[in-house]
């Protein structure tokens, strides 16, 4: 229900200061506050995907989908992150635009007065985002987050452009400020783009989880003897983990049970939000069995 929430309020504020800063910004022949307001619109659009994927990765897992929904975040997060770049480079035309042609304002206070409103809503709605996604380890509220920062950026440098122009009558301030700000917003894009097509596609999870993995299993040693066929992907907040536990063969089967048991549950306190699939072997059953260097 809060992942929902969340989702919602990130859609209803920037839709309202997309219809402001429209009407402010034809009214006073501001490009950049109409650059500003398409920006918002292209957050009201993405944020209904992020809300989109959050209802469809809590779904459980069923018939059809036995992993589950989660890789819906990764998903959004990829699209996000597009979305992102597309606005961005949008706002790099608009500002090259403004430098070959010129423009002059209009009514640049009114301007002002919905950006700084949109810089106190964007730092708002950043710190919601980013704070979903740290508890949700999501994806797409990630994405989401780094979408509201860049309006923070974008916003305030929306300000100081106009401010330069009203009040110290610096050509080409406002272009020259949008240009740096869109470069700035494209790399984090691509960032974000980055982790959600590792997930989709299934990459491994990180080195010190992988060592956490076989630290435990070590510490059970000598009736746990070591692990093969590892085999671990991340997607959204679930980490998936699959091994072959290697284990004493003098062991019972109960006794070897116990154990499984054991280490399972130490893994997922380790790593939370984890699935583990582990199989049980006698050690003799392993001989040829291919093993990770770092693991015996």
């Amino acid at each position: 229900m809060q992942k929902k929430r969340t989702a919602l309020v990130a859609i209803v504020i920037p839709l309202f200061l997309a219809i402001v800063k429209g009407a402010i910004g034809f009214a006073t022949m501001s490009i950049s506050v109409l650059a500003s307001a398409l920006d918002s619109l292209m957050d009201v659009f993405s944020s209904s995907i992020t809300a989109f994927a959050v209802s469809a990765s809590e779904k459980p897992a069923d018939e059809n989908h036995p992993f589950g929904h989660a890789k819906a975040e990764a998903i959004a997060g990829l699209v996000q992150a597009v979305l992102i770049m597309v606005s961005a480079s949008f706002l790099v035309y608009q500002a090259l635009r403004r430098i070959a042609l010129g423009y002059s304002l209009k009514e640049e206070g009114l301007a002002l007065g919905i950006m700084l409103a949109s810089v106190i809503f964007s730092i708002f709605l950043s710190a919601s985002m980013k704070k979903a996604g740290r508890i949700f380890n999501s994806t797409a509220f990630e994405a989401s987050a780094l979408n509201f920062t860049s309006d923070i950026w974008t916003n305030s440098g929306v300000i100081v452009a106009l401010g330069l122009e009203k009040w110290w009558h610096v050509k080409n301030a406002d272009p020259i400020i949008s240009i740096l700000i869109s470069l700035y917003i494209i790399i984090s894009a691509a960032r974000i783009g980055h982790s959600a097509i590792s997930q989709l596609m299934d990459r491994t999870l990180p080195r010190e989880f992988l060592d956490l993995i076989g630290e435990t299993i070590r510490a059970h040693r000598p009736m746990a003897k070591g692990y093969h066929n590892l085999r671990t992907r991340w997607v959204g907040g679930e980490k998936f983990i699959e091994f072959h536990l290697e284990l004493e063969n003098e062991l019972s089967f109960r006794e070897a049970h116990d154990l499984t048991e054991i280490i399972i549950s130490e893994i997922r306190a380790k790593i939370p939000n984890s699935r583990l699939m582990v199989h049980s072997d006698p050690e003799e059953c392993t001989k040829h069995a291919k093993h990770p260097p770092d693991v015996i």
